[in-house]
């Protein structure tokens, strides 16, 4: 199967967005740049030192600070910006999200043992509000220690360790569980989206009711376009595709004369608009 690119399909907003993104020396810089084909003199290197900074900032065990959520954050910009899942920093940040599964302080802690959710630590250090780059907070800590597990989740299986029967139960529980909350339910659909192809079959209903629930704009209720498509990107399949292609207008629409797409200009939103439009222009 060949994928090809609509070049006319929201020129204007990826211009703008090579103008916003031209001199940033950040993660998203480079990343924007890549995706738009549009490097940079110094990219290379910027991206080298982007990579040794988040493995420097690792400790001996693999975490950034002894925190769930940054870890996975650090082990995601690793893959981002080209490591391999063999990466020294990589293999020592999922060996430490790793460690974490089935320990106590996990949501699903309840004095069973077995089903694969990461803790990020005991119930007295609370991590609420959670915050993603999304946009999205989680002020709740139950909501919170659900969402870290799932970043971790979403890390490691992009890691390469999705055969890991601990992984697995997870990946299993995630699908059995009911999510009521739209929010969460974005949040298990980018967890499970990295899962292997056995599991696609099961990930297609999950899409299918998020699906449903989306208006004729192109948008869910009571959720920011922003995390809805972020989380869509991380199942890459013709169903979700087509979501993230009907939100596509409305994503367009929210871009600046600046080419940032919200009034703060921040450059993880104006990224994350960026992939939306470029896998909605897709065709496969």
């Amino acid at each position: 199967m060949t994928t090809q690119r609509s070049s006319l399909q929201f020129r204007a907003q990826f211009e703008r967005a090579a103008a916003f993104f031209r001199d940033r020396p950040t993660l998203e810089g480079v990343l924007a740049r890549r995706l738009l084909s549009a490097p940079a003199p110094g990219d290379a290197s910027l991206a080298d030192h982007l990579a040794r900074e988040r493995r420097r900032k690792s400790r001996m065990d693999g975490s950034l600070g002894g925190s769930l959520v940054l870890t996975a954050r650090a082990l995601c910009d690793l893959l981002d910006l080209g490591a391999q899942v063999d990466d020294a920093g990589a293999v020592r940040m999922a060996g430490y999200l790793i460690t974490r599964q089935n320990k106590p302080g996990r949501w699903s802690d309840d004095g069973s043992a077995g089903d694969g959710f990461f803790s990020p630590g005991p119930r007295e250090e609370r991590i609420a509000p959670l915050a993603l780059p999304t946009g999205t907070t989680f002020p709740d800590e139950d909501d919170a220690r659900f969402v870290a597990s799932c970043l971790a989740l979403r890390a490691v299986l992009r890691a390469g360790h999705e055969n890991r029967p601990p992984v697995r139960t997870h990946l299993e529980r995630l699908l059995a569980i009911r999510v009521p909350d739209p929010h969460l339910a974005f949040v298990v659909v980018g967890a499970v989206g990295m899962a292997p192809p056995e599991y696609h079959p099961r990930i297609a209903g999950l899409v299918t009711g998020i699906g449903g629930r989306q208006g004729e704009d192109g948008t869910w209720p009571e959720v920011t376009i922003f995390h809805a498509v972020d989380m869509l990107l991380s199942a890459p399949s013709p169903a979700v595709r087509a979501l993230v292609r009907k939100a596509s207008p409305h994503v367009a629409g929210l871009q600046r004369a600046s080419g940032a797409f919200d009034d703060g200009e921040r450059e993880e939103l104006a990224l994350i608009a960026l992939r939306a439009l470029d896998a909605a222009r897709t065709i496969a």
